[in-house]
């Protein structure tokens, strides 16, 4: 062998690919033995994107062998590099068990390397020679590797201090990013590691968990062409070793009858012809794949979806461990959610922020909800109006969304918001949490504008300081108080939310409940939503909805039996009045039965509305 040729052969060859199949070896699980290390096409793909691009993103499937490919590739990198710039690793893990995987890997192959390839100093001819057994490495650890030529590989757990101490970074790797605490601040604090080198090389690899702030956002951002990183996809059906014996399967939209469309097999085992093209218009057209060994994956995760989807399916959406189950949030998203366009006829001219779907209905009732912040966090306040007597397309009764405010304000600007929306919904019956105390501010404000349908909370958890900020309202100790602050009902009104979402009873019309939702997850047994995202909207709703099934529709019921009684009692004064007054024009019964035709009531109706109007509470696209 001509050792210098060959060795210009292996440098030249930028994907390392050369160097890989011909140089190193790999565990071969079906054999169980060391096999020369022959890659897949989407990891030929994958070092191909390596070696063009500065930032490569990969999403991949469980035992995807990517970890593998990317140990290989800086191997590589280390062998190769020059001898005035040498290169420093940077592997970052979730956990420091996941960095030092990938360091000893990157051990493994070195230790395969040639002795030639490392130059005259480390090989002779002469087996006997002293050269030959001569370490190539300064240092060995499960934590740092350094070589005589001045390339290092260290391995960190995240943390916004993962970097520290270390300079000069080119080649940075986030291993099973998704799954990093606080992705963006250890990102940031670690990319800037890399700074002061000319074309450092970043790689980010993992399996989905649900909407993260730092891997799904950066990975649907370079899908969509808005970042520097090139993504690469790896799908169990493209790996070689995983989809012999590939079939598809769909149900028919018109029969619904499941239909199948089978990979021909053309060699061993099952094996099958690779045609990514036919793949991928299977599944833009609805097929999903399986094969024995997908079956059997799935069978040894006991057919959790969620793990499956995580695993193997590669989504984003059902990876994480989701308080609403994916199928019911696709399904409000397709069936129940009404997108506000630029051109929608129903807009708050004061707040851009609020989506109105549908204007008040006479005669309906209607619940409002809000659930205030600061207005300084990164918490934002949320107003929401259900129409509690809606019906849907085919008369069914329903809970309707049919207003949402979602945006920064103070508490007596809040309280001025639900002022003019409650007297707008038929003077809906309002309820405002009050347990972080922001809610107080906007009680205080609807009480000082008189407005009396407020949810009022059990008098025995008012504190002596809302007591002393009530007091200008005469209220006398023991009265309840208005506002929510049962935060020891927090499970029960979610249990209550979730349900009403199951069983569509809730109709979801807002794509900003929905984006809460898909990053809504259960923490530590708790629901939560995840780092970086909010669920404002989320508890808003659950709270509206509690206090609507367990107080406002119980009201309403003691109500009607109280009118029942008082109507009786009525109908006697009346026949009474009607014998001592005669048939006049104005008497009590004729002016009750004026004011409560359905003319009147819609004469009242009008006014409300042209009041709200000039107010600049809605305005009407002509």
């Amino acid at each position: 062998m001509n050792y210098k040729e060959e060795y210009i052969r292996c440098a030249s060859d930028k994907t390392r690919r050369y160097f890989i199949e011909n140089y190193l070896y790999t565990f071969n699980a079906d054999e169980r033995k060391e096999d020369p290390f022959l890659l897949f096409p989407r990891q030929k793909e994958f070092l191909r994107s390596l070696s063009i691009n500065n930032n490569t993103i990969a999403i991949k499937h469980r035992q995807a062998g990517i970890t593998t490919v990317t140990s290989a590739w800086i191997t590589g990198q280390i062998v190769f590099a020059k001898p005035e710039s040498p290169e420093t690793v940077l592997c970052i893990g979730n956990k420091l068990d996941i960095s030092q995987q990938l360091i000893e890997k990157i051990g493994v192959f070195l230790d395969q390397v040639p002795r030639w390839m490392w130059g005259k100093d480390y090989y002779s001819p002469d087996p006997s020679d002293k050269k030959n057994v001569k370490s190539i490495y300064k240092s060995r650890n499960k934590d740092k590797i350094e070589l005589f030529n001045g390339c290092k590989i260290y391995a960190r757990s995240s943390g916004e201090n993962a970097a520290r101490g270390i300079s000069a970074v080119s080649i940075l790797v986030f291993d099973e990013a998704a799954f990093i605490v606080n992705g963006p601040s250890v990102y940031s604090q670690a990319v800037a590691a890399t700074a002061s080198v000319s074309n450092a090389k970043i790689v980010m690899v993992s399996t989905p968990n649900g909407k993260d702030m730092l891997y799904y956002n950066t990975y649907s951002k370079a899908l969509k062409g808005e970042n520097n990183y090139h993504p690469v996809e790896f799908k169990w059906y493209q790996d070689l070793r995983y989809n012999r014996n590939l079939k598809w399967s769909r149900k028919n939209p018109e029969t619904g009858e499941v239909e199948w469309d089978v990979d021909p097999v053309v060699g061993p085992k099952g094996a099958i012809r690779y045609d990514e093209s036919r793949w991928r218009r299977l599944e833009s057209e609805g097929w999903k794949p399986e094969s024995p060994w997908y079956i059997e994956m799935c069978k040894t995760f006991n057919n959790d979806s969620q793990k499956i989807a995580q695993e193997l399916d590669v989504s984003f959406l059902g990876s994480s461990n989701n308080v609403v189950p994916v199928d019911v949030i696709e399904a409000h998203l397709n069936q129940n959610v009404v997108q506000i366009t630029e051109d929608w006829p129903y807009k708050d001219q004061f707040a851009t922020e609020t989506w109105i779907w549908k204007l008040p209905i006479p005669g309906h009732r209607y619940i409002l909800c809000a659930d205030p912040s600061s207005g300084a966090s990164d918490d934002e306040t949320a107003i929401e109006i259900l129409d509690v007597d809606a019906t849907d397309e085919n008369g069914k009764p329903c809970v309707e969304q049919v207003l949402e405010y979602l945006g920064k304000r103070t508490g007596d600007e809040i309280g001025q918001m639900i002022y003019t929306y409650a007297t707008m919904y038929n003077n809906a019956f309002v309820v405002v949490e009050c347990i972080g105390g922001y809610g107080d501010a906007s009680i205080l404000e609807l009480m000082s504008m008189n407005y009396k349908n407020l949810y009022e909370d059990d008098p025995g958890l008012v504190t002596y300081n809302i007591e002393k900020a009530y007091s200008k309202f005469n209220r006398k100790k023991g009265d309840k108080l208005p506002g929510f602050r049962t935060s020891s009902m927090r499970f029960q009104m979610i249990s209550n939310f979730v349900s009403s979402l199951k069983e569509n009873s809730l109709r979801i019309r807002s794509a900003r409940v929905i984006k809460e939702l898909e990053t809504w997850v259960f923490k530590n047994g708790r629901p939560d939503h995840m780092d970086g995202y909010h669920d404002d909207s989320l508890t808003c709703l659950s709270m509206g909805l509690f206090v609507m099934e367990y107080s406002m529709l119980k009201k309403d019921k003691d109500r009607k039996k109280t009118q029942s009684m008082l109507g009786a009692w009525t109908v006697s004064s009346m026949l009474r009045n009607k014998k001592e007054e005669g048939k006049g024009k104005n008497t009590w019964e004729n002016k009750t039965a004026q004011f409560y035709s359905s003319a009147a009531r819609e004469k009242e109706r009008e006014k409300r509305m042209y009041a709200m109007l000039m107010m600049g509470g809605f305005g009407k696209k002509q």
